[in-house]
């Protein structure tokens, strides 16, 4: 009865979060939010450690608790409310995987409160209490979904989720880019839902149930066709892809990332497209038993072609948090890649190598969770200060937001898959077990094997060609504009809790068995098999499985052969270097020389905190100030920027870009006898012009259609309602003799 606990836990915390929401004090439910979330969160991992069995004192308090709300336990982690409506039963499941995914969700929900708690005054926000309403409904909704085990509560909640996290990205609504950016958000969930609400229906005809524990049944039982298998299949993919933004479902994902706020991007990249993959596992490990490698290697190829399709975009973005939308993309294609030979494994009997990919797509759910959960929180931090996401204007940064670079830094590492950093790890146990796939005997398996590992290679060098951007043109170099020199350190608890998330990422890279130590007993509950036994873990080190022996990967090593390689490198220099060291201002592409101008650095500072948005005033010579700044514009804005830094990438890949550029000649204005030129660059997303032609063409279609419906004619309304009637009394019929 202990895992009643746990829901409610959350029932009652949330419920005693209200009075302090209502009290419109934001920062005080901030705060007891984050404390919330903090304690479920180690209650969670602790259960998913431990087990239920393990609170005996809580026993007395569950047994009341669940009495007061009329829950069942049919087991020790499965409770259940009855309704009156037929079906519909709000079951609940504290499995291992629904333990690790609510612990993921908990803990991200606590950072992203804790962030929240000046966030929200940083960047000036409206309606801060409402916003504290839905941002904790979209964790509550979010830990409801990857509990349900009813079908039926399952899309009750999918849907809560779905409209709390687009109001979210609407949050902005006097924005004309917030508002196209949660239309996009919302038409494509929905158009998920409607498959995932095919896929649902489609098992209840086969079991008659809206119960998770009978669709297990079915795939223990083998009650399946190779043609419901294959339906199965192919609604899982399209209804929860589409919530993953896998390729070429994908077109919402930048737009919404971008669009809402950087503790809702946290959430929304961090764990939410997630529960996705939460439910893919769900069906293709549990609910489908039996199944040839061919449905493994369509994830898996679909994995490839989202990987890098969202690194290439990622790389040419000069927006951050564009950029950071586009590399979760490419993640949620390594996840993809992993799940597809943990299938292909799994069909050819092959159980360990199937945990080794399982497990190894875990821990990289739950690294990416951190790193991309810190980079959005960074770029909260960013434009928190310098009021602007776009790369091209920022540059400095490192001396103006030390603290916040540093934090930074540690995430963009991770992110491109550096050690000694999680990001690494995981990655490289997924590259193990491409590599490993080549052991299978399949024809096709082996010649694509290869190509697989290429793209990912390839993947992995263009994810840190797009971060030493990212880093470089944000927080190197000097200033390119006014907010990025009048920059700032981001308030203590923004930076607390993007530390938490970066020391965590540093940890799991050096001690990654802190990790797998959890993900083993999820990975046991799905394939029967303890595969943390199966590999040998000490001081840090990942060895690949005994009888795959590719070789041995030591964070740990690789840590103290760097800092040894530095050291030696630093030690030489000094003794036997004998250079002059000269310490002067950061290296502006060689227009640093400000006796030009006769200014110093106190002045351009000063003059450019002075003087607003004005920093363009041509002809103006008068006005020493503009003088000034046209001066700090010219030596700053000389250096590289990031869509200069991703030319050869856009000329290399141009058939995969939407690219807009334009050089605008304006004859009016002339400077050294030349006319102004203007470069007008913009990227798009090329299936996002796709859509939008497809979908205008539809909508052309379905208002012809409605017109000629809506004829005007009363008789052929009262048919309409007549029809409607017929059809459902035949619907209800049905569905209550299936019953």
């Amino acid at each position: 009865m202990n895992g009643a606990v746990i829901l409610i836990a959350i029932l009652f915390l949330f419920l005693l979060s209200i009075p302090f929401i209502i009290s419109f004090n934001p920062k005080l439910s901030l705060i007891f939010s984050s404390v919330i979330y903090l304690l479920l969160s180690v209650f969670l991992l602790f259960s998913l450690l431990y087990g239920f069995a393990k609170f005996p004192l809580l026993l007395p308090f569950s047994a009341q608790l669940s009495k007061l709300f009329g829950l069942r336990s049919s087991t020790s982690d499965h409770i259940t409310y009855l309704t009156t409506i037929p079906y519909l039963k709000f079951s609940y499941l504290f499995d291992n995987l629904s333990l690790f995914f609510g612990f993921l969700i908990a803990f991200l929900g606590f950072i992203s409160s804790l962030y929240s708690f000046n966030y929200l005054y940083e960047e000036h926000y409206k309606n801060k209490s409402l916003f504290v309403i839905l941002f904790n409904g979209f964790i509550i909704s979010m830990l409801f979904v990857v509990f349900s085990a009813n079908g039926l509560s399952f899309l009750i909640f999918w849907e809560i989720m779905s409209i709390l996290s687009f109001f979210l990205v609407l949050f902005e609504y006097e924005k004309e880019e917030s508002k196209k950016a949660a239309n996009l958000y919302i038409i494509m969930t929905h158009i998920g839902t409607f498959f995932i609400f095919l896929l649902f229906l489609y098992m209840f005809m086969k079991t008659g149930s809206f119960s998770f524990e009978a669709w297990k049944h079915l795939g223990i039982s083998g009650g399946l066709s190779v043609a419901g298998m294959t339906i199965i299949f192919i609604l899982t993919l399209l209804g929860f892809g589409m919530k993953a933004g896998i390729f070429p479902l994908h077109v919402w994902l930048p737009k919404a990332h971008l669009e809402a706020p950087s503790s809702v991007s946290a959430l929304m990249s961090g764990i939410m497209i997630k529960t996705a993959i939460y439910m893919m596992i769900r069906f293709y490990f549990e609910f489908m038993k039996s199944y040839g490698w061919g449905f493994g290697f369509t994830i898996l190829l679909i994995g490839a072609l989202t990987l890098i399709y969202g690194v290439l975009n990622a790389g040419i973005q000069d927006n951050i948090k564009r950029l950071l939308a586009y590399s979760s993309m490419e993640n949620i294609g390594i996840m993809l890649m992993a799940l597809g030979l943990a299938m292909i494994f799994y069909s050819q009997g092959m159980y360990l190598l199937c945990a080794f990919a399982m497990m190894a797509l875990l821990f990289h759910i739950m690294n990416h969770a951190l790193f991309k959960g810190l980079l959005f929180l960074g770029s909260g931090a960013i434009a928190s200060q310098t009021h602007t996401k776009d790369m091209n204007k920022l540059g400095g940064l490192v001396k103006k937001m030390p603290a916040a670079s540093f934090i930074f830094l540690i995430g963009v590492l991770s992110a491109a898959t550096l050690p000694p950093f999680n990001g690494f790890v995981s990655e490289w146990m997924i590259y193990q077990s491409l590599l490993m796939a080549s052991s299978v005997n399949i024809e096709i398996i082996k010649v694509f094997t290869p190509i697989f590992a290429s793209v990912m290679a390839l993947a992995g060098g263009l994810a840190a060609l797009a971060f030493v951007k990212a880093y470089g043109i944000s927080f190197l170099g000097r200033a390119r504009s006014q907010g990025a020199n009048s920059a700032k350190e981001p308030p203590f608890l923004m930076l607390v809790s993007m530390g938490i998330l970066a020391f965590l990422c540093f940890l799991l890279g050096i001690f990654s068995f802190i990790g797998l130590m959890p993900i083993n007993k999820v990975v046991k509950e799905i394939t029967n098999i303890s595969i943390y036994k199966n590999i040998a873990i000490s001081y840090g080190s990942i060895v690949t499985l005994p009888k795959y022996s590719l070789g041995i990967i030591s964070p740990v090593g690789l840590l103290a052969a760097g800092i040894i390689f530095m050291a030696a490198v630093y030690l030489f220099i000094k003794i036997f270097g004998n250079m002059k060291i000269r310490i002067f201002e950061t290296f502006a592409c060689g227009l640093e020389n400000k006796d030009v101008y006769n200014i110093s650095d106190s002045q351009i500072s000063k003059n450019v905190c002075n003087a607003g948005n004005s920093n363009n005033h041509e002809g103006n010579n008068d006005n020493t100030n503009n003088d000034n700044i046209n001066a700090y514009t010219k030596i700053n804005n000389a250096q590289y920027s990031s869509t200069g830094f991703s030319q050869p990438l856009r000329r290399i890949f141009e058939k995969m870009y939407n690219v807009k550029e334009n050089l605008i000649n304006e004859e009016y204005k002339r400077k050294y006898f030349f006319p102004v030129k203007n470069y007008i660059f913009k990227a798009g997303d090329l299936f996002e012009c796709f859509y939008n032609s497809f979908a205008s063409k539809f909508l052309e279609k379905i208002s012809k259609l409605r017109a000629y419906i809506q004829g005007g004619v009363v008789q052929t309304y009262i048919a309409y309602i007549v029809g409607t009637l017929i059809i459902l009394l035949i619907w209800v019929s049905w569905f209550y003799h299936a019953g």
